[in-house]
């Protein structure tokens, strides 16, 4: 965990949630934010795992190098291997972990009231009222505090009004970060409208080698392909690793290090080494 708490200090994660973490605030009625201690499953690089989740998925902040890209929430579900935003900040976070919380227990509790406070977060009675109002349904998101007019990509109805840089969810394709995705960030549902098109990005597509492609970017020092072909499906993990070190020699970014030294080191200590993603 040294790893993730130097790299969660780079990526300057709000303290609260950091609290989160580390353990050193405790979470109450949920098995979906366990430590990334427990075990380890594979994913791409980019996404720097904070929680696993239960039935096999992690949460986690996408980070992306060579490419001018924000560092959103994210939840991989590691069944369908897709990655969908979740939340632009700490405070959208917490309100998709209270939430449930709230109405798992038919509303606020003083243990919940409590442990909102120790994360800083005061608006715990309007996330009650839209409980009572409308459960937890995404579509009336609009109305909570800290969602209004700001939603991420895996929630939003009206594509127009993304203020993100996601490239897709499971209902929107964001079709101008298409270049700037890997395939992880790419929903089935979109994959079948791009996989025939010729302006798709050969690392999107299954069928590429995608050892070779990094490969050739790597020798035309094409880092933003290089990276995103990495983080793409079709490796195996052993040859991702071998991927993280050639990239680490071409790069002086300390967190890129950070971030691939943990990856190998948790892929290192898993049951997956000869596995692939």
């Amino acid at each position: 965990m040294e790893l993730l708490k130097k790299i969660v200090n780079k990526l300057n994660i709000d303290i609260n949630l950091q609290n989160l973490i580390f353990r050193k605030i405790d979470i109450p009625y949920h098995d979906d934010y366990n430590s990334v201690d427990t075990y380890w499953y594979q994913h791409p690089p980019c996404l720097v795992p904070l929680f696993l989740g239960y039935g096999a998925s992690y949460k986690g902040v996408i980070n992306h190098f060579f490419i001018d890209r924000k560092n959103p929430f994210v939840e991989l579900d590691l069944e369908y291997g897709s990655i969908v935003e979740t939340a632009f900040n700490f405070k959208q976070l917490a309100v998709c972990l209270i939430l449930p919380i709230i109405i798992s227990e038919d509303g606020l509790t003083d243990e919940i009231i409590d442990f909102a406070n120790k994360i800083n977060f005061k608006e715990y009675q309007e996330i009650d009222d839209f409980s009572n109002q409308y459960g937890d349904n995404t579509d009336y998101f609009n109305e909570l505090v800290y969602f209004k007019d700001n939603l991420p990509l895996g929630i939003i109805k009206d594509i127009t009004t993304y203020k993100g840089d996601f490239p897709s969810s499971y209902d929107n394709f964001n079709e101008p970060q298409l270049t700037n995705s890997c395939s992880f960030e790419i929903s089935p549902t979109v994959y079948e409208i791009i996989k025939n098109d010729k302006e798709t990005p050969k690392w999107l597509i299954k069928e590429t080698n995608k050892k070779e492609l990094f490969k050739d970017f790597v020798l035309n020092n094409k880092l933003k392909e290089a990276w995103l072909t990495l983080n793409s499906k079709g490796w195996l993990l052993k040859d991702v690793a071998e991927g993280l070190e050639i990239l680490k020699s071409k790069t002086n970014d300390e967190l890129f290090h950070l971030i691939a030294d943990n990856w190998i080191e948790g892929w290192q200590k898993s049951t997956f080494l000869d596995s692939n993603y």
